[in-house]
This record gives C-alpha cells, structure tokens and sequence, in this order.
C-alpha cells in the first residue's frame, strides 16, 4: 500500500514537459508506485479507434466515433524516476476499487461539437479499458473531429480523464468532515425554490459539487501530523473534499425514499460528522488526464470511413473485478453471439477475462435502407473447475454499449476492510454474516467470516455463491465480539449492490456522534405550528444501549411557508439501523384551528432520519413482530412498507389508488407516482443470543382522514430452498403486524396487501 506523503513528482518527455507523481510502499521502501496516464489502447499494433461518416443522414445520425482508452505508466517516465530516486528497486501495482472515465468532446467556435460530456466505468482490472462509442449528429460535427485528428500538432483537442479510487492510508494527517443539513435546507429554500438544487437522481453528485461548498453546509479540517509539506495538506484537503460530497450524495440519494409530497430529498438528511484519524485505510481518488492523439496521413486512412447508410456498431466489453477472494479468475471466458438481419457470419467471438486485447468487441454491421436499430445477442459463460456453464436466453438490445459484469452472470464480489478497529484492545473479532436471496428454488446459504486485523492484512472477501443471473441485492451484518464479553452488531439493510465489485470499510464499533433532528413543514401562513413539546428516548436493544433522553418544549415554528428546524439533539451512540429506534411522548398543537394532537408511544425508526412534522398530518407507527417466525426453517424475511398518495404527492385521504396489485408494478411510473417509495425491512436468521428485535415503519395520516392505510408485502426465504409469500394479516384496534411462524404454500409471490383501519378504533 503506497505511502501519500512520499508523493514525488516527476519530469519526463523531451525537454522535461511532461510529469508524473510516484509513490513508495509504506513498508517495503524499494517499491514504488506510479499514477498511470490515459492513452489509447493499441491491439494488435493498430490503435483501437474509428470515425465513420454515414453519406446517407436518414436516421439524424451523421456518422459515428468509437475508441478505446486504458491506463499506463510511460516507461520513459518510469525511467526517468529511476534515475531521480536510485533506491527504486520494483514497481508497485495499484489496487483499483472504483473508477470512472470521461469524455470531454466539446470544441470552442463556429461550427464545433457541443456534446455533453460522456461517462464511462472502466473495467477495473488489468490496464483498467474503458470503451466509448459517440453518436456524432451532422456532417459539419464529423468533419470537425476530422480536423481535431488530423491537423498537424502533438494531440488533438479531445481530452480523456479517468477519476480512480485506490486504497491508501491517511498517513500525512487527520481529516474531519462535516455535513450540516440545516444550512442546506436553508440554502435550498433561499436560493432555489422552484427546483432541486442537489441534483436529480442521475446527477445528485454534480449538484452537491455545485452547492456544497457555495452553500456552507459542508465543512473540511485537515490537521497536519509533524513535517507534513503544504503540497500534502493541500492533497489531503482536496481528498477530504471529494470524500465528503460523495458521502452526501449518497445521503440525498438515500433520503429520496423518505421525501415524500414537496419535501425536497435534502429535507430528510441529518447532520453527519466523520473523522479520519493518522494511519485510517481510506479510498483515495487519483484524477489523471490527457489529450488523444493526432494521426498522420499513413494511419488515419485506416481509422477514417465513410459509408452510403448508417451501420449497426455495438460495442462489448467486460467490466468489474473478474477474481475471487483467492485472485483466481472467476470465470474463463464469455461467448457472445449476435443477431441482425444486414450480417449472416462472423457473429460469434469470446471476451477472456485478464486478456486486454480480448477484453472488448466492438461488432460492426452493414446498414441497408431504413436503418434499425434493433438487434439480439446471447452469451454464454464457461466457468471452468467443473462449474457447468451458464447460457443466456436471447437478448433484444438497441444499446450501442453492452457491458458484461460479474453480477451479469450470477457472480458478485464484496471485500471488508478494517478501517481503525482496535483489534487486541478492545475488540476480539469481527464476525461478518453474508448473505444473498437465492434464485429459483436453491437452497440459501449464509455465509460467515471472520475479520482479526485492519487493512490488506485482515481483509474478507465473499464471492457469490450461486453461478447464475440474480440481482445485485445482498444483506450482511458485523458482529463486534469485545474483549469485555459484549457484542456490538450493525446491520444496515438491503444492499443494492454496485455494478462493481462492493467494498465494505469496517469501522471502530465504538459509541460516536449520533442525533435526532426535528424538522416542521408549513403549508400556509395560517397553518403551522403553535406548539411542539416532545420528550424522545432513545432505544438500541441489540446493543444494550443505555436510555438516552431529550426534550423539546414550547418549540414554536416561524410561520413561514417552508421548512422550519428545532435544535438538534446530538449524543454518543453505535446504532444498529435495523433496532434502533426513538420513543417519543408530548403533543403537537396545529395553528389552524387550535387543534391539539397527543403524542404517546410514537416510534421513529434511526434508519428514517429526521422526525418530519407536517401541519396536514398526525404521525402514528406500526410495529413489526417477527418473533413467531420459525427460524428453523426460514434464513430471511424481506418485508416492503409504504402508503398511497394524491396528486400533489401528499399522504392520501381518500381512496386508494390501486389495491391487489404487485410490488413490481411500482417499477411503472405512473404507477409509482400513487405511492410513496416502499421502505424495505430485513430481517435476518437472529444470531446466537438474539432475541426478538423491535421494528417500526412510521405512518402519516391526513388530519382531515378518519382513517390510516397503508400497504405491505413480504417474502420468507426457505433454509431448504425457494421462498413463500406473506399472507395477507389482519390488523385491528391496535397498530401491530404480527408476521406468522411460516405463510401457507402457493400465495402469491409480490402481491400487496392494503390495511385500513379506523382512527376511532385505535
């Protein structure tokens, strides 16, 4: 693992123009490590790149570019650090966690290509390729990149930037980061009311670049360790930076589920506060750029074409971490074959993990008439060690970029890394339960390891353990056994998986800053709120935590349009997301009307957030008993929550929308926009000395509603295989599901079942 503070920079190329930075290990001092620079991938001597212009513009398409860019390490410039730092014995290679690649094709002046900028993943193992295929719109575009590769000069304007993580350790400082949602609210509503200023869910992390810093909601200190150089607290910092708006990026993502009417996602974040202490493993991102080469008259008449009709040009390629836990290769190779009328041979080729000049294809087929872009592939994976292959059924595609993955094939990858735990003091080991739903009627499998040390060194790895298509969803839970004979456990919920391999950072299980939020939402100036007086209490039954208490009295919310805040309450706590709750007691009394609501017993989920008061709605809670379930025969039981709503995107007093349907209908927008977005709950096989753990889903009911509804659906998963569907159960008098031991055979698998119950009943 290289050592940041050691960062040398480099001057290489004739003349000394061009630089790199190098790295040494932090424990073997004779190696040393290089950040690569993007170029264009040659395959057999022959760069991988193609402009084709279509002389017959039926389709609004004028022609096409497509090329591929990996990294490298400039051998004149390794060269040039050996002769600079003689003690340079080896080269290091880096361990690559996540990644992406740009392409910025925007050129200045009349006539120039205007494109937005196009994203890439690069495939994260060997020279890390990242294949781009653009759609150039009119002949003038074409003949622009024409001039950029052709005029004489060094390189051409397009540039190409890869923004890469790789592990390190924060050896040079401390860092803390810090995130204050109400400055973000408050940022939100005064300079942007009419759209979300963080993003929508495609481009949340532009946003937050955007807006974070303008905004003064995010905060980075950078404390320097002895002889640390300006030029390494300066990397540190900017480090600190891009950690902390990836971290409320996923947060704001996060908080979209809980939004509900004209809440904004930002709404429903809570204040956060990271510290990243002196040897911390942390991701640190490595950008590096560089402009693509101009071609000379030998070469560009073999990357140049143009054709009478617009042709079929798809490219193919593998992606993610292609090796188990053992660095072995997770599969050999995958046929692809494809399918389209203009092209009746050669339809068959194999992309071989590990091979960079087997790692992508781009298929070309003749244009004819009217151009179609509709067409089918298939693959097939050979998995080798006697593991059957696996073949696809037919595909029908019109993407002119296929990615293959791991998790394509049924294979998924999560490492942990211990990030500070403080192993032989305070902490035994960390036990790590994994576990992923079964497809079809297999068997489930829960699989369990142990971490004893931080870092490389202590690192566990789970490889999926069944080899066909599933999706990307996965449980786990850490179980801290302490010295003292106590166990911390944190289990955070469904995870969806990237398209990558997942890492996980194990954290120190100690208590840290926690808090609870109170947030109120004015519909009107003559609405509001006259009066909130709440005593909350905060519970964690799987961590034994002791009774941690609060009170709001007499908080009276401007009556202003918008959202208003109380003091946040902010204590020391590991919370479990899945246990841990508030019990909160008071009463709320509404400016309209004087209305006076009591508050007793009112649960509030850690994992939801903030307590978001509305002057429309009463909140109640439903609790969630699981201690019936037979656990003998059941490994996990997934459970979907959520309530209906009106046009206007608040809880829905009348009717409901739609009843007796299936979850997956809400993949329908339309269908979707009648209901909140379902909360999922988890409920894994209970470890040893577990007993019954609460659960709560938090309901808003319409003031001006006599009765609460909402709606649930759920799956057991079998020890032995397949899974059973959560029958429809009764609720009266009192807000309480009871899920049965086992739900009869042969229910409906994903229907949603609808509860109504009387206010005056309760």
């Amino acid at each position: 693992m290289f050592d940041l503070t050691t960062a040398r920079e480099i001057a290489y190329g004739p003349g000394g123009e061009l630089s790199v930075r190098v790295f040494r290990d932090r424990t073997e001092k004779n190696i040393w490590y290089m950040e690569p620079a993007p170029r264009l991938r040659i395959q057999n001597s022959q760069p991988v790149f193609s402009l084709t212009r279509y002389l017959s513009n039926d389709s609004e398409v004028a022609g096409v570019l497509t090329f591929d860019v990996e990294l490298h390490a400039p051998q004149d410039a390794k060269l040039a650090a050996e002769r600079e730092i003689p003690e340079i014995e080896a080269w290091g290679d880096f361990t690559w966690v996540s990644g992406d690649a740009f392409f910025d094709q925007t050129f200045p002046g009349p006539g120039g290509v205007m494109v937005p900028l196009v994203t890439q993943t690069p495939s994260l193992f060997g020279s890390n390729v990242a294949s781009f295929q653009v759609a150039v719109a009119t002949p003038e575009e074409v003949a622009t990149f024409v001039a950029a590769f052709t005029t004489p000069g060094g390189v051409s304007p397009c540039r190409v930037e890869y923004q890469m993580g790789v592990l390190t350790q924060l050896l040079a400082a401390e860092a803390r980061v810090v995130y204050k949602a109400d400055v973000a609210i408050d940022y939100e509503r005064t300079y942007a009311t009419k759209k979300d200023t963080w993003g929508n869910r495609k481009s949340v992390l532009v946003g937050v670049k955007q807006t974070l810093k303008e905004s003064g909601a995010g905060d980075v200190r950078v404390t320097p360790g002895a002889g640390v150089s300006d030029e390494i607290k300066q990397m540190v910092t900017d480090w600190a930076w891009t950690t902390l708006e990836n971290q409320v990026a996923a947060a704001v993502d996060a908080a979209r589920a809980l939004a509900q009417g004209n809440q904004s996602p930002v709404s429903v974040t809570s204040d956060f506060t990271r510290t990243y202490s002196e040897d911390a493993i942390v991701e640190w991102s490595t950008p590096v750029s560089a402009n693509l080469p101009r071609f000379d008259d030998a070469t560009w008449p073999r990357l140049y074409r143009e054709v009478d009709n617009r042709e079929l040009v798809v490219t193919f390629a593998l992606a993610g971490d292609l090796y188990g836990p053992d660095d072995v290769d997770l599969f050999e190779y995958v046929t692809v074959e494809v399918r389209y009328p203009t092209r009746t041979t050669d339809n068959t080729f194999q992309l071989i993990p590990g091979d960079d000049d087997a790692v992508s294809k781009t298929y070309v087929a003749p244009g004819g008439g009217t151009f179609d872009p509709n067409y089918e592939y298939r693959y097939t994976v050979q998995f080798g060690g006697g593991t059957p292959a696996y073949e696809s059924a037919w595909i029908s595609e019109t993407a002119t970029l296929v990615v293959l993955r791991p998790s394509d094939f049924g294979i998924r990858n999560v490492t942990f890394l211990g990030q500070n735990v403080p192993f032989g003091t305070t902490v035994e080991k960390v036990l790590i339960d994994f576990f992923e739903v079964p497809p079809g009627d297999l068997p489930s499998k829960m699989q369990v390891k142990e971490m004893t040390a931080n870092g490389e060194a202590g690192q566990v790895s789970f490889s999926s353990a069944y080899h066909v298509p599933i999706t990307n969803i996965y449980n786990y839970r850490l179980r801290y056994l302490l010295k003292t004979g106590t166990t911390v456990v944190y289990q955070p919920g469904q995870q969806f998986g990237s398209a990558n391999a997942d890492l996980v950072m194990v954290l120190d299980p100690a208590p840290s800053l926690a808090n609870m939020a109170v947030r109120g939402l004015v519909s009107a100036k003559k609405k509001g709120f006259l009066d909130v007086s709440l005593h909350a209490s905060y519970y964690d039954v799987q961590n034994s935590a002791h009774e941690l208490t609060h009170r709001w009295t007499g908080w009276n919310p401007p009556r202003k349009v918008g959202i208003q805040s109380a003091e946040t309450w902010y204590f020391d706590a590991q919370p479990d997301p899945e246990t841990a709750y508030f019990d909160l007691s008071g009463q709320i009394v509404y400016g309209e009307g004087m209305l006076l609501l009591p508050v007793n017993g009112l649960k509030l989920p850690y994992k939801n957030g903030p307590l978001f008061l509305s002057d429309t709605e009463e909140l109640l809670s439903v609790e969630i008993f699981s201690d019936a379930i037979d656990w003998e025969a059941v490994t996990l039981v997934t459970l979907n929550l959520f309530q209906a709503v009106d046009e206007a995107g608040e809880i829905a007093a009348g009717e409901a929308p739609k009843t007796g349907f299936a979850l997956a209908e809400l993949d329908d927008p339309e269908v979707a926009a009648g209901f909140t977005q379902p909360i999922a709950y988890s409920v894994l096989k209970p470890a040893d000395g577990v007993k019954r753990l609460p659960s709560f889903y938090t309901l808003r009911r319409p003031i001006s509603s006599e009765k609460i509804v909402f709606y649930y659906n759920g799956d057991y998963v079998l020890a032995t295989g397949g899974a059973v569907a959560v029958d429809e159960t009764a609720v009266t008098g009192k807000l309480q599901l009871h899920l049965p031991p086992l739900p009869p055979a042969g229910g409906g698998r994903g229907i949603v079942h609808r509860v109504e119950i009387p206010v005056a009943s309760l």
